[in-house]
C-alpha cells in the first residue's frame, strides 16, 4: 500500500504548493526582463508556475477601481486607463488592504465585479528572491508532477504541464510560433497567454455552470481562466469565425440605422455601432475642410449604405490601415463602424469609425 498512499500524497500536495505569499516586495514584469506591469508588497498572496534564470512566473489577484479600466488590449478584456497606477486590494473597498499597484495600460483579466469594484487577475514574471525558498518550481520537478484532475472539492491549478511534448499544441491565429522548448526547458508558459490552460478532452462548453449548452471545444484548445466556481472554470478561447455571422453585442448597436436616419438625428445617433455593406470609392486623406476629421486622418470616401446612394466619410484606425490599403477601388465592404457624427461640416457627410471590415 506504500506506493498508493505515495501518490495520494502527491496528488494533494500538487495544487497546494502552486500558491505562496512574497516575502518581499515585487515587479512583475509583463515577460522576464520586460516591460513592468505591476508592483506587489511583501505578503501578497501568488500562485507560482515556471522558473527560468532567477525569474518566476506568478499570477495574483485583486480589486481595482472599475472606472479606471478601459476596453481591449491584446488578449486582456480590459486595461487600466489614464497616467498614474491604482491601488490593488484585497477586498472591494477602500478600506481593503493594499495588495501593490497596477501600472499604467497594464491589460487585466476582470472575474467579477462587486459596485463599482472589478476583481482582476494579471500573470507576470518576478525576481525568484521575493519568493520563499524552495516555492519555485523547477523545470525536472515540474515535469514529474501528475496532472491532477479537479474534483468538485478540489481547487483548479492554474498551471497544468502537458505529459508529452507541446509540439502539437495549436497557438492562437494572431501568436507567432516559438521555436520548440529543450527537454529541460520550463517553458510552457512562453507558448501560451498568461495563466492560460489546456483542454485536454473533447468539453461542453455551457453559458453558465448549470446553464445551455453553447457548444464544444475540442481537445487541446488553449484557453483562459476568468473565474471559478463548484469545479467550474469560466473560461476565453481565442477563435476565428466569418465577419458577416456576428454582429456588435455593443448595447448601442443600431441594426436597422440608415444613412438617412445619420443624417436626420445626427446627435442622436453619435455613437451608434452599425453593420452596413458599403462600396469603396477611394482612400484619401483629411485636409483642412475636413472638419471633423483630424488632419492627414485616412478615410474611405465610399457610399451605401446597401442600395442608399449615400457618400460616406470612414475613418481608418492605425491598425486596419495596411489592409485598407490592399483593397481597390469600387470592391464592397461589409463593415462594423461607430458613428462619430451623422452630419459633418462643412457638406454635411456622416463620419463613422471602422471597427472592422471583410470583403463582400
Amino acid at each position: 500500500m506504500r506506493p498508493i498512499r505515495s501518490f495520494l500524497i502527491l496528488l494533494i500536495a500538487a495544487p497546494l504548493a502552486a500558491q505562496t505569499a512574497l516575502v518581499a516586495d515585487a515587479t512583475v514584469r509583463s515577460t522576464a526582463g520586460g516591460s513592468v506591469v505591476a508592483a506587489l508588497k511583501q505578503g501578497t498572496t501568488v500562485t507560482v508556475g515556471a522558473a527560468r534564470d532567477g525569474e518566476v512566473f506568478v499570477t495574483f489577484t485583486g480589486w481595482v477601481d472599475g472606472s479606471k479600466l478601459g476596453g481591449v488590449k491584446d488578449s486582456f478584456p480590459a486595461q487600466l486607463t489614464g497616467p498614474i497606477a491604482m491601488r490593488l486590494r484585497s477586498a472591494p473597498s477602500m478600506r481593503g488592504a493594499i495588495l501593490g499597484e497596477v501600472r499604467p495600460g497594464a491589460g487585466l483579466h476582470t472575474m467579477s465585479r462587486q459596485g463599482t469594484w472589478v476583481n482582476v487577475s494579471r500573470g507576470g514574471w518576478v525576481n525568484s528572491t521575493s519568493l520563499p525558498r524552495g516555492s519555485a518550481l523547477s523545470a525536472s520537478a515540474a515535469k514529474a508532477a501528475p496532472t491532477v484532475r479537479p474534483t468538485p472539492k478540489q481547487a483548479v491549478p492554474v498551471v497544468k504541464t502537458p505529459a508529452k511534448p507541446a509540439a502539437a499544441t495549436p497557438r492562437p491565429a494572431t501568436q507567432q510560433a516559438a521555436p520548440e522548448p529543450s527537454v529541460d526547458s520550463p517553458a510552457v508558459i512562453e507558448s501560451v497567454p498568461d495563466g492560460a490552460m489546456r483542454v485536454v478532452r473533447t468539453s461542453v462548453a455551457r453559458s453558465s455552470p448549470n446553464g445551455g449548452v453553447l457548444g464544444q471545444i475540442a481537445a487541446g484548445t488553449v484557453v483562459v481562466p476568468l473565474a471559478r466556481t463548484r469545479g467550474w472554470v469560466r473560461v476565453r478561447a481565442e477563435m476565428w469565425v466569418p465577419e458577416r455571422d456576428v454582429v456588435p453585442a455593443d448595447a448601442l448597436f443600431g441594426a436597422t440605422l440608415s444613412a438617412a436616419d445619420l443624417r436626420a438625428d445626427p446627435e442622436g445617433t453619435r455613437g451608434k455601432t452599425v453593420r452596413w455593406e458599403v462600396q469603396v470609392l477611394a482612400l484619401q486623406y483629411a485636409d483642412p475642410l475636413r472638419h471633423e476629421l483630424a488632419l492627414d486622418e485616412p478615410y474611405y470616401l465610399a457610399k451605401g449604405p446597401g442600395a442608399e446612394e449615400q457618400l460616406l466619410y470612414l475613418a481608418i484606425p492605425p491598425s486596419l490601415l495596411t489592409e485598407a490599403k490592399s483593397i481597390q477601388p469600387l470592391t464592397r465592404l461589409l463593415i462594423t463602424a461607430r458613428v462619430r457624427t451623422g452630419r459633418s461640416q462643412p457638406v454635411g457627410i456622416p463620419i463613422l469609425d471602422i471597427l472592422a471590415l471583410a470583403k463582400q
